[in-house]
């Protein structure tokens, strides 16, 4: 081959890669860009069947949570099943797109009690509540689906996991999940409006109340009388929450509204 027609093999080849590139880059964008909230509920909370199991059979929180997202279906697994990933090998396992590993959180709640997959019946029982799911050779159980997200006060201040100083990023997810909060300490995030927020997970296992929140927002520490018990909103079958995480990847869930729906109306 003369040098001329090396020169083209070579300039197809290096225009072949960059679109190449520039397709990988489009579809990896689409897959982290914020899914706008298409839906609202009733600020209501929902109550928890008659004779509900919990996932796992108690109603103990597990310590440390391992969670996978699928950026194309939006659903969120955690190690589950007859065959979870095991803690050594979760910790330098690397995950291929679509599939991303959520930062790993130490959790808060002392009670845990996970009722439904988010693509089960409302009138499921026993075991066809909870959706296994065989991921890379392990078993993960379906534990929600990100409905909508949004960043604030605006959105350039969040980009997937990383949530810059004076901003909170808030996803509206779908899961039937009752947490319950022993105290006597428990961390609450508030607006200015009335909205309050307990923390749930943090990235260290300690929590810090040094966090960057957007003006008129606050994080303090609350001593509880008795045990706070979350539920899930939207009344009847619905199961939702509002997941907030501040620029210290430490996460809330909302469990006090403002408004009688969400968004307000």
């Amino acid at each position: 081959m003369n040098r001329r027609n090396l020169l083209i093999a070579g300039g197809v080849l290096l225009a072949v890669l960059a679109i190449g590139g520039l397709l990988f880059w489009n579809y990896f964008q689409s897959l982290i860009a914020l899914k706008p909230l298409t839906i609202s509920y009733a600020t209501i909370q929902t109550q928890m069947p008659d004779g509900a199991a919990c996932a796992g059979g108690n109603d103990e929180s597990t310590g440390v949570a391992k969670e996978i997202l699928n950026l194309e279906s939006d659903y969120i697994y955690v190690a589950g099943g007859a065959n979870p990933m095991p803690d050594d090998t979760w910790v330098n396992y690397r995950f291929g797109l679509p599939l991303l590993k959520n930062s790993t959180r130490n959790l808060l709640f002392n009670g845990s009690c996970f009722f439904r997959s988010p693509d089960a019946a409302p009138d499921c029982a026993g075991d066809a509540c909870f959706s296994i799911a065989e991921i890379v050779g392990y078993t993960w159980l379906n534990l929600t689906q990100v409905v909508g997200q949004s960043c604030f006060p605006d959105a350039s201040g969040c980009s997937g996991d990383v949530v810059n100083p004076g901003y909170v990023s808030i996803n509206t997810i779908a899961k039937c999940h009752r947490m319950t909060y022993d105290g006597p300490v428990i961390y609450e995030l508030a607006d200015d409006k009335g909205n309050r927020f307990v923390m749930h997970a943090t990235a260290t296992g300690s929590p810090d109340l040094n966090a960057t929140l957007p003006d008129g927002w606050t994080l303090t520490e609350r001593t509880i009388e008795e045990p706070l018990v979350l539920l899930p909103f939207g009344g009847g079958d619905d199961c939702y929450y509002n997941v907030v995480r501040d620029n210290l990847v430490q996460s809330y869930h909302q469990y006090q509204y403002a408004d009688d729906t969400y968004p307000a109306a």
